[in-house]
Protein backbone atom coordinates (compact mmCIF):
# COMPACT_ATOMS: atom_id res chain seq x y z
CA UNK A 1 0.00 0.00 0.00
CA UNK A 2 1.42 3.97 -1.32
CA UNK A 3 1.74 6.22 1.59
CA UNK A 4 -0.94 8.22 0.26
CA UNK A 5 -3.10 5.02 0.72
CA UNK A 6 -1.76 4.47 4.41
CA UNK A 7 -3.01 7.93 5.33
CA UNK A 8 -6.32 7.04 3.65
CA UNK A 9 -7.18 4.09 5.50
CA UNK A 10 -6.33 5.47 8.78
CA UNK A 11 -8.24 8.39 8.06
CA UNK A 12 -11.19 5.98 7.47
CA UNK A 13 -10.37 3.68 10.50
CA UNK A 14 -10.47 7.40 12.73
CA UNK A 15 -13.54 8.54 11.42
CA UNK A 16 -15.27 5.25 11.80
CA UNK A 17 -13.99 4.48 15.14
CA UNK A 18 -15.19 8.31 16.16
CA UNK A 19 -18.34 7.80 14.50
CA UNK A 20 -18.98 4.38 16.45
CA UNK A 21 -18.36 6.48 19.87
CA UNK A 22 -21.06 8.63 18.76
CA UNK A 23 -23.82 5.95 18.34
CA UNK A 24 -22.84 4.16 21.43
CA UNK A 25 -23.35 7.65 23.01
CA UNK A 26 -26.85 8.53 21.20
CA UNK A 27 -28.34 5.07 21.95
CA UNK A 28 -26.77 5.06 25.82
CA UNK A 29 -28.73 8.57 26.25
CA UNK A 30 -31.69 6.93 24.09
CA UNK A 31 -31.89 3.99 26.60
CA UNK A 32 -31.61 6.38 29.42
CA UNK A 33 -28.71 4.85 30.56
CA UNK A 34 -27.20 6.94 32.41
CA UNK A 35 -26.07 6.55 35.81
CA UNK A 36 -24.25 4.04 38.16
CA UNK A 37 -25.54 0.34 37.60
CA UNK A 38 -23.92 -0.23 41.43
CA UNK A 39 -26.15 -0.38 44.00
CA UNK A 40 -26.64 2.59 46.57
CA UNK A 41 -26.69 1.83 50.29
CA UNK A 42 -29.38 3.39 51.99
CA UNK A 43 -29.87 1.52 54.83
CA UNK A 44 -29.19 4.58 57.21
CA UNK A 45 -32.49 5.97 55.86
CA UNK A 46 -34.47 2.53 56.50
CA UNK A 47 -34.51 1.86 52.90
CA UNK A 48 -33.52 -1.68 51.28
CA UNK A 49 -33.43 -2.38 47.81
CA UNK A 50 -32.92 -5.61 46.03
CA UNK A 51 -30.33 -6.83 44.03
CA UNK A 52 -32.85 -8.75 42.04
CA UNK A 53 -35.87 -6.66 41.02
CA UNK A 54 -39.11 -7.67 41.80
CA UNK A 55 -42.16 -8.26 38.80
CA UNK A 56 -45.54 -6.98 39.43
CA UNK A 57 -48.46 -8.92 38.29
CA UNK A 58 -50.52 -7.49 35.27
CA UNK A 59 -53.32 -5.60 36.71
CA UNK A 60 -56.09 -3.29 35.41
CA UNK A 61 -57.47 -0.83 37.72
CA UNK A 62 -59.04 3.04 37.27
CA UNK A 63 -56.99 6.30 38.19
CA UNK A 64 -57.78 9.23 39.84
CA UNK A 65 -59.09 10.83 36.41
CA UNK A 66 -61.49 7.52 35.81
CA UNK A 67 -59.31 6.51 33.07
CA UNK A 68 -58.42 2.85 32.34
CA UNK A 69 -55.20 2.36 33.95
CA UNK A 70 -52.24 -0.89 33.83
CA UNK A 71 -48.82 -1.64 34.05
CA UNK A 72 -47.66 0.78 31.51
CA UNK A 73 -48.66 3.68 33.93
CA UNK A 74 -45.68 2.51 36.01
CA UNK A 75 -43.57 2.75 32.80
CA UNK A 76 -41.00 5.50 32.01
CA UNK A 77 -40.17 7.22 35.49
CA UNK A 78 -39.60 6.30 38.82
CA UNK A 79 -42.78 6.25 40.97
CA UNK A 80 -42.94 6.00 44.84
CA UNK A 81 -45.93 4.36 45.83
CA UNK A 82 -47.61 3.55 48.96
CA UNK A 83 -50.88 2.20 50.43
CA UNK A 84 -53.17 4.23 51.44
CA UNK A 85 -57.17 5.69 50.95
CA UNK A 86 -58.58 8.99 51.40
CA UNK A 87 -60.86 8.94 54.60
CA UNK A 88 -57.39 7.83 56.65
CA UNK A 89 -57.52 9.80 59.66
CA UNK A 90 -53.72 10.21 59.95
CA UNK A 91 -50.62 7.76 58.53
CA UNK A 92 -52.32 8.69 55.07
CA UNK A 93 -52.29 12.28 55.33
CA UNK A 94 -49.25 12.92 57.08
CA UNK A 95 -47.53 10.39 54.70
CA UNK A 96 -48.92 12.33 51.67
CA UNK A 97 -47.69 16.11 53.23
CA UNK A 98 -44.01 14.38 53.47
CA UNK A 99 -44.03 13.62 50.37
CA UNK A 100 -45.06 16.87 48.88
CA UNK A 101 -42.44 18.45 50.90
CA UNK A 102 -40.01 16.06 49.58
CA UNK A 103 -41.04 16.82 45.85
CA UNK A 104 -40.52 20.54 46.54
CA UNK A 105 -36.70 19.55 47.51
CA UNK A 106 -36.01 17.46 44.55
CA UNK A 107 -32.76 18.27 42.98
CA UNK A 108 -33.36 19.57 38.95
CA UNK A 109 -30.83 17.44 37.67
CA UNK A 110 -33.08 14.19 38.18
CA UNK A 111 -36.20 13.62 36.37
CA UNK A 112 -39.55 14.43 38.93
CA UNK A 113 -40.90 10.88 40.25
CA UNK A 114 -44.83 9.96 39.81
CA UNK A 115 -46.03 9.46 43.37
CA UNK A 116 -49.20 7.18 43.97
CA UNK A 117 -51.51 6.28 46.27
CA UNK A 118 -52.86 2.87 46.24
CA UNK A 119 -56.36 3.01 47.66
CA UNK A 120 -57.21 0.00 50.16
CA UNK A 121 -60.74 1.33 50.25
CA UNK A 122 -61.83 1.41 46.61
CA UNK A 123 -65.55 1.05 47.90
CA UNK A 124 -65.51 5.32 49.44
CA UNK A 125 -62.27 5.99 47.18
CA UNK A 126 -64.16 6.77 43.63
CA UNK A 127 -62.28 8.51 40.77
CA UNK A 128 -63.73 11.68 41.92
CA UNK A 129 -62.72 10.82 45.91
CA UNK A 130 -59.14 10.37 44.77
CA UNK A 131 -58.67 13.29 42.27
CA UNK A 132 -59.92 15.73 45.17
CA UNK A 133 -57.46 13.98 47.18
CA UNK A 134 -54.63 13.80 45.54
CA UNK A 135 -54.45 16.93 43.78
CA UNK A 136 -53.98 18.55 46.92
CA UNK A 137 -50.92 17.49 47.55
CA UNK A 138 -48.83 18.24 44.10
CA UNK A 139 -49.30 17.69 39.97
CA UNK A 140 -47.61 14.45 40.32
CA UNK A 141 -49.30 13.19 42.54
CA UNK A 142 -51.73 9.88 41.40
CA UNK A 143 -54.46 7.40 42.64
CA UNK A 144 -55.69 4.15 41.84
CA UNK A 145 -58.73 2.48 42.78
CA UNK A 146 -60.89 -0.49 41.38
CA UNK A 147 -61.67 -3.99 42.14
CA UNK A 148 -60.58 -4.74 45.84
CA UNK A 149 -59.04 -8.33 44.97
CA UNK A 150 -56.82 -6.47 42.48
CA UNK A 151 -55.68 -4.06 44.54
CA UNK A 152 -55.33 -6.71 47.13
CA UNK A 153 -52.72 -8.36 44.18
CA UNK A 154 -51.30 -5.38 43.62
CA UNK A 155 -50.13 -4.24 47.24
CA UNK A 156 -48.88 -7.91 47.86
CA UNK A 157 -46.66 -7.63 44.98
CA UNK A 158 -45.56 -4.37 47.11
CA UNK A 159 -44.84 -6.18 50.34
CA UNK A 160 -47.79 -4.90 50.95
CA UNK A 161 -51.03 -5.67 52.84
CA UNK A 162 -54.81 -4.24 53.95
CA UNK A 163 -57.23 -5.46 55.37
CA UNK A 164 -61.06 -4.10 56.69
CA UNK A 165 -62.55 -4.33 59.84
CA UNK A 166 -65.26 -2.88 62.21
CA UNK A 167 -64.83 -1.29 65.34
CA UNK A 168 -67.12 -1.12 68.40
CA UNK A 169 -69.57 0.99 66.64
CA UNK A 170 -70.08 -0.77 63.45
CA UNK A 171 -67.54 1.55 61.79
CA UNK A 172 -65.22 0.07 58.82
CA UNK A 173 -61.79 0.22 60.33
CA UNK A 174 -58.82 0.07 57.38
CA UNK A 175 -55.41 -1.12 58.22
CA UNK A 176 -52.76 -1.21 56.27
CA UNK A 177 -48.80 -1.13 55.53
CA UNK A 178 -47.03 2.20 55.82
CA UNK A 179 -43.82 1.84 53.49
CA UNK A 180 -43.14 3.32 50.41
CA UNK A 181 -42.63 1.26 47.66
CA UNK A 182 -39.97 2.11 44.78
CA UNK A 183 -40.88 0.95 41.32
CA UNK A 184 -38.14 1.46 38.59
CA UNK A 185 -38.84 3.11 34.90
CA UNK A 186 -39.11 -0.58 33.95
CA UNK A 187 -41.97 -1.30 36.14
CA UNK A 188 -40.26 -3.33 38.65
CA UNK A 189 -40.51 -3.58 42.01
CA UNK A 190 -36.89 -2.67 43.71
CA UNK A 191 -36.70 -1.47 47.37
CA UNK A 192 -39.00 0.36 49.86
CA UNK A 193 -38.99 3.13 52.29
CA UNK A 194 -39.88 2.06 56.04
CA UNK A 195 -41.06 4.71 58.20
CA UNK A 196 -40.33 7.48 60.34
CA UNK A 197 -40.91 9.53 57.00
CA UNK A 198 -39.07 12.84 56.78
CA UNK A 199 -39.12 15.01 53.76
CA UNK A 200 -35.20 16.03 53.18
CA UNK A 201 -34.58 12.00 53.76
CA UNK A 202 -36.97 11.03 50.91
CA UNK A 203 -35.69 13.38 48.51
CA UNK A 204 -32.22 12.37 49.40
CA UNK A 205 -33.17 8.46 48.78
CA UNK A 206 -34.98 9.52 45.56
CA UNK A 207 -31.81 11.64 44.03
CA UNK A 208 -29.65 7.89 44.65
CA UNK A 209 -31.92 5.55 43.19
CA UNK A 210 -32.50 8.46 40.43
CA UNK A 211 -28.83 7.84 39.43
CA UNK A 212 -29.03 4.54 39.77
CA UNK A 213 -29.57 1.63 36.86
CA UNK A 214 -31.26 -1.34 38.56
CA UNK A 215 -31.28 -4.63 36.84
CA UNK A 216 -34.38 -5.70 34.04
CA UNK A 217 -35.97 -8.89 34.68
Amino acid sequence: MSTQGKIYFTAALLFALVAGVIALTFVTQGTGAEGSREMPDLSEYNTYLYEEPRGIREFELVNDQGEPVDNDMLLGQWTIAFIGFTYCPDICPATMATLSRAAKQISPDVPDPQFLMISADPERDTPEQLSSYVSFFGDDFRGVTGDRETLRKLARDLNAVFTHRKDEEGEVVVDHSAHLALISPHGNFVGMVQPPMEADKIATIYHAVAHWIPPQN
